[in-house]
């Protein structure tokens, strides 16, 4: 896939549980993200699914 770039997943199964990574994606924009990844993460039932570029995380604490 020419163009890819990484999207990491952040999802949650109810709305008052705390959002968490659940993965990532390689896609070459937003619409094929959310097909990937609604399609590769289906298998659980989320109240809210988000999906980032990885290029659009900033680091806050570089590791050890």
């Amino acid at each position: 896939m020419t163009g890819a770039e990484p999207w990491e997943v952040f999802a949650r199964q109810e709305p008052k549980i705390p959002i968490r990574h659940i993965g990532r994606v390689d896609a070459a924009t937003l619409d094929d993200a959310v097909v990937f990844a609604s399609t590769l993460y289906e298998e659980w039932k989320w109240s809210d699914l988000f999906i980032v570029p990885r290029r659009a995380i900033d680091q806050l604490v570089k590791p050890a």
